[in-house]
């Protein structure tokens, strides 16, 4: 099902002045087809303007390009969310007079730039404030920030929903080690697939097309001045243009992540080295599918429990002197923390009726929150992140690269050391080998514990302790080792 199909012409009549419309869909459901059709065809006969909002100079220009393109620019207005927090910054306002429907594309810009983005509360906050337009606010990724607009802010919306499908995804592989983004790229290039890698990381992402610079298109942020200049802007401008990349390898910073389109049947692979599971979705979304393309591959670097944890120390730091202004109110904070400044840029400064007062950031202070929750909860399973990804794209199947080849590189050394003696030396390197280590940390070296691992993970081999006896000169002393047997019955 496409939005055009689930929203018709008699439910837009339907709206009223002050509604306010979530619509959840995934990519390559029509949400941007819907505007520029539907709505645009009402919104022309009754002689009335679309303001269309994005936050991505990619897909601004994008969009933009198929607006001149189907000769639309007169009804529909692109501006982007960080015009009008701008303008709020230099205490004006953006004129929002002009228009009947104020449309915000993906709408998860609030909440997720919040986290380094202090002005998006701005932009927000002053489109929730023109109640007497329809506002639509459309994302694959908004439940959160439906959630803060009808919990937090207790406004009631209509809303639309299709739900998500990844069946597109052929597999969902999954890995841990910097090493393997060079071990993807190597693949890429031996076997000419084309891909894009998703890095959240400007510096890393540079770096790797740095290694690989023949093979390789780069795109960061305009506002990242340090790599920017590497970013070979007529190439991009010709790939948002024409939705395809000439160079086998794309690698791009999440400011591609949202609203841009990728069509191209060559596209076999999305690497994502990036946190935020909702920003994932995005990121896999690029691609756009057609009923004869083959299905995609996608490989997601995972967090273990131990990394989750400094994430989540890192976030309680970011919200206490918040969460202390919150709970003892602003004379109690001032003494507590007189001149320190909040670096988070939560707590701010703000006049109401004339008093200076201090005023928390809620779309920051509220998306911490929901992070350290989820990672509270992801932390209860050993598995806890890999887990969460598999639940929110559907995919239950998922394939633990480095496991994969650390398992063929202990499966081969087992195999070839099978009936031989293991003395000193070689029983520390089959331990090395197997690398098992407890709660702890601490590296396991008993016999019973090494072979529970084996048959737990469906390892074919024994290793059985044995000892004969050698003469040494007029002596006899025992010779203790171990030895590999394999073909064991695995239950």
């Amino acid at each position: 099902m496409r939005v055009s199909e689930l929203i018709t012409i008699d439910h837009i009549k339907s709206w009223n002045p002050s509604d306010i419309v979530t619509i959840k869909a995934g990519t390559g459901r029509g949400k941007s087809y819907f505007i520029k059709n539907n709505l645009h065809a009402l919104a022309k006969k009754d002689n009335k303007k679309i303001l269309f909002l994005l936050h991505r100079t990619n897909c601004i220009n994008q969009f933009q390009q198929e607006i001149i393109s189907d000769n639309k620019q007169d009804t529909i207005h692109i501006k982007s969310y960080q015009h009008i927090e701008a303008l709020i910054k230099k205490n004006k306002q953006f004129d929002f007079t002009l228009y009947k429907y104020i449309v915000c594309d993906e709408f998860h810009y609030f909440m997720s730039d919040a986290a380094f983005n202090k002005t998006t509360d701005m932009s927000l906050n002053t489109i929730l404030e023109q109640s007497d337009k329809i506002r639509l606010f459309m994302s694959a990724t908004g439940d959160y920030m439906k959630k803060y607009i009808n919990n937090y802010k207790k406004l009631n919306t209509i809303d639309y929903e299709i739900p998500l499908d990844y069946s597109f995804i052929d597999n969902l592989t999954l890995f841990t080690k910097d090493t393997t983004l060079d071990t993807f790229m190597k693949d890429a290039i031996r076997t000419n697939q084309k891909g894009i890698f998703f890095i959240q990381s400007a510096k890393k992402a540079y770096e790797l097309y740095k290694k690989y610079e023949k093979h390789c298109l780069f795109n960061c942020s305009q506002n990242n001045k340090e790599y920017y200049k590497h970013v070979n802007t007529d190439k991009i401008n010709n790939m948002l243009l024409n939705e395809k990349f000439d160079e086998l390898i794309l690698i791009t910073t999440t400011c591609l992540d949202t609203g841009v389109n990728i069509h191209d049947k060559e596209l076999k692979h999305i690497v994502c080295d990036v946190r935020d599971i909702g920003t994932i979705i995005q990121c896999i979304g690029r691609k756009r599918l057609s009923k004869d393309d083959n299905k995609l591959n996608v490989y997601i670097k995972s967090l273990t429990n131990q990394q989750l944890g400094g994430i989540e120390t890192q976030l309680r730091k970011k919200i206490a002197m918040a969460m202390y202004l919150r709970q003892n109110g602003i004379e109690a904070y001032v003494k507590k923390y007189q001149r320190e400044l909040d670096h988070s840029n939560i707590i701010y400064d703000d006049i109401i009726n004339g008093q200076l007062t201090k005023k928390i950031n809620d779309l920051i202070y509220f998306k911490c929150l929901i992070d350290i929750n989820d990672i509270d909860c992801m932390k209860k399973d050993k598995f806890g992140y890999s887990n969460a990804v598999s639940k929110h794209l559907n995919k239950y199947n998922i394939r633990w690269l480095e496991e994969d080849n650390e398992r063929m590189e202990l499966n081969e050394y087992l195999e070839s050391v099978i009936g031989k003696r293991i003395l000193k030396d070689g029983q520390k390197e089959l331990i090395n080998k197997i690398s098992l280590k407890d709660s702890r940390g601490r590296l396991q070296k008993g016999i019973n514990t090494l072979n529970a691992y084996l048959k737990d993970n469906k390892f074919n081999y024994l290793i059985v302790s044995k000892r004969t006896s050698e003469r040494e000169g007029e002596k006899t002393k025992t010779v203790r080792y171990w030895e590999i047997i394999n073909n064991i019955e695995i239950n």
